[in-house]
This record gives C-alpha cells, structure tokens and sequence, in this order.
C-alpha cells in the first residue's frame, strides 16, 4: 500500500487551489528528474506526517520523474502536440475579444496548470494532459512541460513558481506531490494564514516576479481556501540591433474600427522575410540569441485580426514559421505600443477539452490532498511593452481550486401537539379520511 506524506510546515506563483465559500449544495532544490538543474531556490519543508492511500495509486508525477511509460516521440513532434494547445487557446480567446488587443502566455497556463495536473488522477488527468500536449501520453506530456521550462530560461526571460498553502489546512496536502512541484519546477513552498493579507502578499510576489507588470493578481483569501500554486513570467529583451532615433517617427495608425490614431513608429532593416500567402511578416532578433520577435501582418487589408488569428490553425503557423527567407533585406515597419490583458480561462479550457477539473462532481485531484476539490477559476493576465529599445512583457497564471460541496441531508422536522389540532383516519387507497376530527382540549 503506497503512502502519501502530508505537509506539516510550508511558502510561494499561479495556480489557485481554494475551499470554497459558502457551499449549500443540498441533497443529492535537488536535479530535475528530468536532468535538468533546479535554478531557484526551494524552500525545504520541516518533517511531516504521513497518510495512506486508500487505493493505492500511483501519481502521474511517480512515474514521469521514473521515465514509466513515455513514449520515444521526437522534440519537434512534442512541439507539434503542444502547439495545438497554442492556438485553440489563442482562437477561443480573440473569439471573445469584443476589438480589444489579446495577448496570452500559453507557457504560463502551461506551467501552473501542469503543477495542478500533478495532482489529478483518472479521467481528470487524462483529458488535462490531452488538451495540453494532445496525442502525447502522459508522463512524456510531464516530462515536456519541465524540460520545455527549462529550457526558455536565460538573462533574458525568468520563471518563478509558488506554492502558497493555508496554514490552517496544510496537514490536508501531500508531500510527495509538493516535493515535485518543488524539484521540477523550483516552486518555493511554504504556509501563510489566509485572508486579505495573504491576498497582499501573494500579489506582490507575482509583482516581484513581473518586475512590477503584473498587478492585483487575486482579488480575495478566506481561510476556506486551501492553497495557492502561482507562475510568473517575466520577460526584458534588448533588440540585437536597436532603433536610432532618426529611425523613429510619428505617423498615423489605423485601427480595427477604422479609426487613425497617432503614433511613434519603428522604422528599420531586417534580414529574414516570412510569408505563407496568407501573412507577411519579420523577424526582428533581441540580443540574447534565443529570443525574436515576429510581426504577421495579414495580406487582406481589411481582415479584422482577432478574427484572423482566431482562424490561425497549427500547421499555417508553422508553415508561415519555417516560410524564413534571408535572401534579400527587408524595409520594415511596427509602432512603438504598450498592452495589457487578462482573462478567465475555466470556459474557455474546459471547453477545449478539461470537463472533470472544472466539475464539482467528477473532478478527480486526489494526488494533491485529501480534501475533495474541483477548478473553479483559472486567471491569467499578461502585459507588453515594445518599444526603441527592445521588448519587456509579463505574465501570471492563477488556478482557483475549491472544495466540492457536499450533499447536506434534510433538516430534521418536528410535529409537537402541545396545542389544538386536528386528525383524521384515511383510507390509504383512495386518501380519504374514514374519520375526521379536531382536538380543543383534552
């Protein structure tokens, strides 16, 4: 019978795991096991008790930090299957953009929602994983959240993940599910006392994390709200060539309501042109040779972009991605613009294919806590800045995660006669009463 340790003492990014308020439903800092460095650095948790698995199972994370059950799939086919993920996500979200800008980190949803799924089972697990890396079984799918994290760190672009657990309810969250978190994904750990100054605290380590883009992240604590798992991505990008001042300019831009709005534009030369005759674009190289950034401008004039990328599939990004042509040099042109924005994710993921996480029914977590939770929020919020000098953006992922309700049984009823009534004797059959009386006094 396999054991779960239960996490006695805890501190710290994007996942909220709550226990709900007010439920009236009735009736009814070690190496990755990955091989790759852990670059933060993890709080260690005091000695704790343990619990027993009642059915003994096995954790998806037991088995991808053992490599049990991966499949030999290449890192292009893995980023094939996780890209599908991309653009659903990008789709539904400029599906409900109402002409507003839409910017998302699918890596940030990623990251804390395979934090979370480490703690699923069953079909919860199964369809988060297959909406995240679909097609991928789901150690592999694990192993490639960790390693693909891992590998966008540099100078340029940090991660920080937390876990911020309710000091009031810590005895109720597995230790072997924190020591994975912590180990793969360099989460700190640690407890707080929950309430409006755990909220405070929260939100300024995500503005931390963000270099201060990222603002009011949650909005409220109870002590019914189990655990908080937090990521935060932070990323500040110098161009490899930055913009001379005479390369800078006020113009007129156009907007998607057909309006003109004066702006400062970016004028350059860049050397690789993209185009898949649906979309022109550019790649323009930050100075830490890793990054780039790409402009995809669509060749209809009048297309409206959210629709357009809404439309995007897969395989025409990667079509217009590997479109690279450096054979001649490219006249190029973008404004300097600042965005931000952030969005509810629980519709829009379950949709996609995560149904159990997100019902208080079926949601099956039972490799995080002992407790009996559901998803009941996921919220993202990202910010952009791209200007003369290179590029800053943030991003951060909360999961709401909420105990499920329990079926209370009726209230009991009472019929005390201490004062006049009636009575009858009825037929059963026909619900008539053979006699009828009343009692006054006795």
């Amino acid at each position: 019978m396999k054991t779960r340790k239960i996490v006695t003492g805890l501190l710290t990014t994007s996942i909220l795991l709550s226990m709900g308020t007010g439920c009236t439903k009735k009736n009814g800092q070690g190496r990755s096991a990955f091989g790759n460095n852990n670059k933060h650095g993890s709080v260690e948790l005091p000695g704790a008790g343990t619990i027993k698995r009642e059915n003994g199972q096995e954790a998806v994370f037991e088995l991808a930090s053992a490599m049990i059950g991966k499949e030999n799939k290449s890192q292009d086919e893995l980023n094939r299957a996780y890209s599908k993920f991309i653009f659903e996500m990008m789709k539904r979200c400029a599906q409900d953009a109402k002409g507003e800008n839409v910017l998302i980190s699918p890596d940030s949803v990623l990251f804390a929602m395979n934090m979370t799924a480490a703690g699923a089972n069953g079909n919860t697990l199964s369809q988060m994983m297959n909406t995240m890396v679909p097609g991928v079984d789901e150690p592999t799918a694990f192993g490639f959240a960790v390693n693909h994290m891992n590998s966008l760190k540099n100078d340029s672009l940090k991660i920080a993940n937390s876990v911020w657990i309710n000091q009031n309810k810590a005895d109720s969250v597995y230790e072997d599910f924190l020591k994975y978190v912590r180990e793969n994904f360099g989460a700190e750990v640690g407890t707080l006392e929950f309430g409006q100054g755990a909220v405070e605290t929260i939100n300024k380590w995500v503005e931390e994390q963000t270099e201060d883009r990222i603002h009011n992240l949650l909005e409220k604590l109870t002590d019914n709200d189990l655990m908080v798992l937090v990521n935060a991505i932070a990323f500040d990008g110098k161009w490899e060539t930055s913009y001379a001042e005479d390369s800078v300019y006020e113009g007129t831009f156009r907007n998607g309501k057909g309006e003109e709005q004066k702006v400062m534009f970016l004028s350059g030369e860049e050397t690789t042109y993209l185009s898949n005759g649906k979309a022109i674009g550019f790649l323009k190289d930050y100075d830490d040779g890793k990054f780039t950034f790409m402009t995809i401008l669509p060749e209809d004039e009048n297309v409206d972009i959210n629709e357009f990328i809404a439309n995007l599939t897969p395989e025409e990004y990667w079509e217009f991605w590997n479109s690279q042509d450096d054979s001649m040099e490219v006249y190029t042109v973008m404004p300097e613009f600042k965005s931000e924005y952030d969005i509810h994710l629980p519709a829009i993921l379950s949709d996609m294919g995560m149904k159990d996480a997100f019902s208080d029914t079926d949601a099956d977590f039972s490799n995080m806590t002992k407790k009996d939770v559901y998803i009941s929020d996921v919220i993202h919020k990202t910010y952009i800045e791209v200007d003369r000098k290179g590029t800053k953006a943030a991003a951060a992922t909360a999961v709401v995660m909420t105990e499920k309700c329990i079926a209370e049984p009726d209230p009991a009823r009472y019929v005390t006669c201490d004062r006049p009534y009636a009575y009858a004797i009825v037929d059963r059959d026909t619900g008539l009463p053979v006699f009828l009386g009343t009692v006054e006094n006795v």
